[in-house]
């Protein structure tokens, strides 16, 4: 089994920890960015399907930093962290990044659900 220590110094593992803590901010501002941007193209063509799209892949954004956080958080044992380790930093890390990434699918929620009920044209 590989040592906890060294899998917390592992290049790709430290990617996909903050990968976990800023796939919802970065999700929610390229929603925000793109349908800001969409909206004007959409109503004058009338395909607002592509506003739709937009918080799709923003949700799915988000959805993927969860995912990566949480199979980085089932690489660690059973057990509370001491503290001030390389492991328990990225532990925590972890559970942050689980934590941040569903807020931010919540937010994107928040913004996308009254774009599919009302006309985003109007």
């Amino acid at each position: 089994m590989v040592n906890q220590e060294q899998l917390a110094r592992e290049t790709r593992f430290e990617f996909d920890l903050w990968w976990g803590m800023f796939a919802g901010p970065i999700s929610w501002a390229l929603g925000q960015g793109a349908s800001y941007t969409m909206v004007q193209h959409a109503c004058s063509t009338g395909h607002v399907y592509v506003l739709y799209l937009i918080d799709v892949v923003a949700i799915v954004i988000a959805l993927s930093g969860f995912f990566l956080a949480l199979k980085n958080f089932r690489r660690f044992p059973e057990g509370e962290p001491t503290g001030g380790k390389p492991h328990d930093r990225a532990h925590f890390q972890s559970i942050l990044g689980m934590i941040f990434s569903l807020a931010f699918v919540v937010v994107n929620l928040a913004i996308a659900l009254p774009r599919w009920i009302m006309s985003p044209c109007s």
